[in-house]
């Protein structure tokens, strides 16, 4: 950027001709360099954005791996939904574990992971 007044200011001193068609390129090309410098500001802040944001969802346990053995408490915890009337949609949201799974533990089939 110092590099284009510089060569302003040395422009402005030859003749008056070539200074306005040289001075006006100049000018054009560093509002150019201006106008992408924001653009570029900008699209990094948007960037720099959904990085945290990726981060925190990251971090929240519904994208985090599950666990390849279902506990006792998990079982318990299942059945006990299913008492008392849930759906394994909702038995699902709650536990984190599939509708698959869920129906193994309810129906007692043995392959529960």
């Amino acid at each position: 950027m110092k590099v284009g007044i510089t060569l302003l200011k040395k422009l402005k001193k030859q003749k008056k001709k070539d200074y306005n068609w040289v001075g006006k390129y100049i000018k054009e090309y560093n509002e150019r360099v201006l106008y992408y410098e924001k653009q570029l500001a900008e699209k990094n802040k948007i960037i720099d954005y959904l990085k945290i944001e990726n981060d925190s969802l990251r971090k929240n346990i519904k994208f985090q791996g599950k666990q390849k053995q279902i506990s006792d408490k998990d079982i318990d915890r299942i059945r006990k939904l299913k008492n008392e009337g849930k759906s394994y949609s909702y038995i699902s949201n709650v536990t984190g574990w599939s509708k698959a799974t869920i129906s193994r533990v309810i129906n007692n089939k043995k392959n529960i992971y």
